[in-house]
C-alpha cells in the first residue's frame, strides 16, 4: 500500500466527488495549482471563497505560511480569522499535492495513528516527520464560484430573507459549512520571516484569490506584515519545491531547476 493510500481518509470531507481542500498559502493561485496537479483540471478550479474560524494565519518560523489554533470565539476579528480559496481534488492529484506538502513516506515512514478519540476526525495521524499534517475542518463558504449541487452539497435554491423567500444564483447561496482538507504544522506555530522565493508565489496567490473575493482588507492587515509587494515570481511557471518545504530552503536555482524539469514532464500519476 502506497504512503498516499495509507493516510487517505475516505469521506474525510464534505465532497461527494473529491476532496475539499482549503487552501491557505501560494495554492491560492490557482495556476500554480494547475501547473502541480496534472491529472484532473478540475482539481485545480476554484470552488469557493472560504474562511476558517479560530486560526490564525501567520509565515511560521521556517519562512512558509501556516494556521495556528485559537480558542474558540463568538467575536470574530482579521486575526482569528484565516480566508482562502476551496479546491476539489481527485485522489490522484491530492496525492501529489501531498508531496508539495511534505507530507510523504521520505518524511514519514511509518505513521502513527492519533490515539485520541476525541480529535480522530480532525486528523488520523500524528505529524511526525511531515511538514505538514493533514486536518479535515470546518470551513464556512462564502461564496460558491462553482454549483454546490456537482459536489454533494444539498442547499435549498431559495432562503429566508426577513420572512420572505430570496432566489440565488450559483454565486450566491447563504453562508455555508463544510469540511475539508487544510495541511497544518502543528510543530511551527510562532511567527517568522518569509524565504524569499515564496513572496512571489504568495502575491501571484493574494492577486488572484482577492479577484475571486478574498477580502483585501484581511489581505493588508494579516498577510502584509509578512509579505512585501511588488515582488512576482521571475518564472512564469515556478510553483515551489514538490519536495516538501525543508527542502526548499536549497538554493533557488535548484528549485526552478526541478520545477523545469516538473513542468515539462508528463506526470500522470503511476
Amino acid at each position: 500500500m502506497s504512503q498516499e493510500q495509507a493516510v487517505n481518509h475516505p469521506n474525510s470531507t464534505s465532497s461527494k466527488t473529491g476532496t475539499f481542500y482549503f487552501a491557505y498559502g501560494s495554492n491560492l493561485s490557482a495556476y500554480q495549482m494547475s501547473l502541480r496537479l496534472r491529472h484532473s483540471a478540475s482539481s485545480s478550479e476554484p470552488v469557493a471563497i472560504a474562511r476558517l474560524d479560530s486560526h490564525a494565519w501567520i509565515i511560521c518560523e521556517r519562512g512558509y505560511a501556516n494556521v495556528v489554533a485559537l480558542p474558540e470565539s463568538n467575536a470574530a476579528s482579521d486575526y482569528n480569522t484565516v480566508w482562502g480559496v476551496l479546491y476539489n481534488m481527485h485522489p490522484v492529484d491530492e496525492a501529489r499535492l501531498d508531496m508539495y506538502e511534505g507530507h510523504n513516506q521520505a518524511r514519514n515512514p511509518t505513521p502513527e495513528i492519533n490515539p485520541d478519540p476525541e480529535t480522530q476526525v480532525v486528523k488520523q495521524y500524528l505529524q511526525g516527520g511531515w511538514d505538514y499534517n493533514k486536518h479535515y475542518l470546518p470551513v464556512t463558504v462564502t461564496k460558491w464560484l462553482k454549483d454546490p449541487a456537482e459536489y454533494g452539497i444539498s442547499m435549498s435554491s431559495s432562503h429566508m430573507v426577513n420572512g420572505a423567500a430570496h432566489e440565488h444564483t450559483a454565486g450566491s447561496h447563504p453562508p455555508t459549512t463544510v469540511r475539508a482538507l487544510v495541511y497544518v504544522d502543528e510543530f511551527r506555530t510562532t511567527p517568522g520571516k518569509i524565504v524569499p522565493e515564496y513572496i512571489g508565489r504568495m502575491n501571484r496567490g493574494i492577486e488572484e484569490s482577492v479577484k475571486l473575493g478574498v477580502p483585501l482588507s484581511w489581505v493588508n492587515n494579516i498577510m502584509r506584515p509578512f509579505i512585501p509587494e511588488g515582488i512576482y515570481v521571475t518564472e512564469k511557471g515556478y510553483v515551489g519545491t514538490d519536495e516538501g518545504y525543508v527542502e526548499a530552503e536549497a538554493t533557488e536555482t535548484d528549485d526552478h531547476l526541478k520545477e523545469n524539469m516538473l513542468k515539462d514532464a508528463n506526470w500522470d500519476g503511476r
